[in-house]
């Protein structure tokens, strides 16, 4: 479960649970993530070295990437997933959203961090599962790994073609959960084909902690692709490291 903070700030009460981790996910009153004056002052509040954030270039792909200390103040290209086995220098990382699905984990025991960024294509390229085994070939174990699914946008927004819904009905064993038609017109929960990708990944369901949110629907409080217009369309940022 979210809760927001006193700053704007969303966190997952599974994640606040890991001793020296920082993690949070902004809002619109943080303002749009793409200017630098925004990311530094919610950086801050979390007490995480803007200089030592990774990101992702997002390519809507379902690529992994370990990151190393070569990585640290920069974007890696490429990718939609990042992972990070904690030495002794300090890193976090970052993924941008406004719609897709912002993923979230942690074996604390093992100093390994990961994110994910899931719209439907790397959905349908299972980039959960590729998250989840890539912590796994750094040191991590599934029976440790916390996850937060953060804010995304819900079913009840997400009106999609026929021939997407079908690639869905197909890969997810036409699970109504993931895909259902509203007033005549196929909806997907991205959130929930994740969760389910993460569970078959072997993570338990205590340990995956999912927004109950709907991007469109809360657009006062998130931004959305979908629902916002040009001149107020943002992206919110999803992170996760370890303060300085």
């Amino acid at each position: 479960m979210l809760k927001q903070t006193s700053a704007g700030i969303w966190q997952s009460d599974l994640l606040l649970s890991v001793t020296g981790l920082v993690h949070g996910y902004s809002s619109r009153r943080l303002g749009d993530m793409r200017k630098n004056e925004n990311r530094e002052t919610f950086l801050n509040f979390l007490r995480l070295n803007p200089s030592s954030l990774v990101f992702l270039e997002q390519i809507h792909a379902n690529k992994i990437h370990i990151v190393t200390d070569r990585d640290l103040e920069k974007k890696v290209f490429g990718t939609d997933g990042l992972v990070y086995k904690k030495n002794n220098g300090m890193s976090g990382l970052a993924v941008r959203v406004a719609d897709c699905v912002p993923i979230l984990a942690v074996d604390p025991d093992a100093s390994v961090i990961g994110v994910a960024h899931a719209g439907w294509k790397g959905t349908l390229g299972s980039i959960a599962t590729r998250l989840i085994d890539t912590m796994k070939s750094v040191g991590a174990d599934t029976e440790r790994i916390l996850v937060s699914v953060g804010p995304h946008i819900g079913m009840c927004c997400y009106s999609v073609p026929e021939e997407r819904a079908g690639q869905f009905v197909k890969m997810f064993n036409s699970d109504p959960r993931i895909m259902s038609h509203i007033e005549g017109a196929p909806h997907l929960d991205l959130g929930y084909a994740n969760v389910q990708q993460l569970l078959e990944a072997g993570i338990s369901a205590d340990h995956i902690d999912v927004a109950i949110t709907c991007t469109s629907c809360q657009v006062d409080t998130f931004f959305s692709y979908r629902k916002d217009t040009g001149e107020t369309f943002g992206e919110i940022l999803g992170v996760i490291g370890y303060a300085h």
